[in-house]
């Protein structure tokens, strides 16, 4: 498969066979042809042209799907993208040559809560890094932190923790530096003091804004939906979870205006397939499928450090 690539396939007709196919909710057996990156109806160009494949493919029963996009990987192959001694270059270039092995065609490198002095220096390399041909694409940063809830923390390093001050707007220069051009989504706590306005500001630079690692009230929410915000970063982890005298974020779901996207880590680890069901039925259509993965993905068994966490692989999880 990797050799097709080094061809020049402009007008060739190329037949993907003993393949599934994504039609609506339903895994299809079904061939696939495509022409200059166009699918084709292989009996249309059969009678219309008389027209064959230049090129079969025998996928081996395998699925052929739309590229994956996946806004939350920290890290992967041993690089971590929080972490300033790693070459930004390098470590973009490294995971985005191998995501394609995974289905993943269009990534969002994801910093964690770091120093603040950090992030200038992050942002602009990943600046300079350009996507490269057949390789998955890098959309921009998902600025996770450091404007989150200190009680609702998870993996990240408390004590970077920040809160938004007086003037957010002056706050989010300070910390990320004056440059925002390749920032995609940050999360923030709604609860902290200023959210609202942050979220109006960042929305307004055409950043999405997610809610996430919250401990948050349902009334602050609402607000910093209300000023933007789009996005709940792996919803039901890092948060509290619904109570019917608290209802939190959760609330925000039984007001139909506010069709929220949901990130979700669906390895059956972090949420209950129910959970899982669950938020498809509380946002229909709106669920984004996130692997939040870290340094150890893709390496072999052993133990691994992200940021000043130990992560043990066993038997590839």
């Amino acid at each position: 498969m990797d050799k097709l690539f080094e061809l020049d396939l402009t007008g060739k007709i190329i037949k993907f066979f003993n393949c599934y196919l994504v039609k609506g909710e339903c895994l299809v057996k079904d061939d696939l042809w495509i022409r200059n990156g166009i699918i084709l109806d292989g009996l249309a160009i059969f009678f219309s042209e008389k027209a064959m494949p230049d090129i079969l493919i025998d996928v081996g029963g395998n699925i052929i799907s739309p590229g994956l996009i996946d806004v939350q990987v920290n890290g992967a192959y041993g690089y971590d993208f929080s972490n300033p001694n790693h070459d930004i270059d390098d470590a973009c270039t490294q995971i985005a040559e191998r995501l394609p092995q995974t289905g993943v065609t269009a990534f969002c490198p994801t910093i964690i809560t770091s120093c603040q002095e950090l992030y200038p220096k992050l942002l602009s390399g990943y600046r300079k890094y350009i996507s490269k041909p057949n390789c998955s694409k890098m959309l921009g940063v998902h600025l996770e932190g450091p404007f989150i809830s200190k009680d609702c923390a998870g993996m990240h390093p408390v004590h970077y923790i920040m809160q938004f001050g007086i003037d957010p707007v002056k706050t989010i220069s300070e910390v990320y530096g004056p440059n925002l051009n390749n920032v995609k989504m940050i999360t923030i706590a709604p609860e902290l003091e200023g959210a609202s306005t942050a979220a109006a500001y960042l929305s307004s630079q055409g950043i999405i804004v997610s809610i996430g690692h919250t401990n948050s009230d349902y009334e602050s929410a609402e607000s910093v939906v209300s000023s933007g915000a789009t996005f709940v970063t792996h919803l039901f982890n890092a948060m509290p979870s619904f109570h019917h005298r608290k209802a939190h974020i959760f609330g925000l779901f039984s007001v139909s205006k506010t069709p929220l996207y949901i990130g979700l880590i669906a390895d059956l680890v972090h949420s209950h397939p129910a959970a899982l069901r669950l938020a498809e039925a509380i946002s229909p259509g709106h669920v984004t499928l996130v692997t939040d993965c870290n340094t150890a993905f893709g390496l072999e068994d052993g133990l691994y450090t992200f940021g000043a966490q130990n992560i043990q692989v066993e038997a590839g999880k």
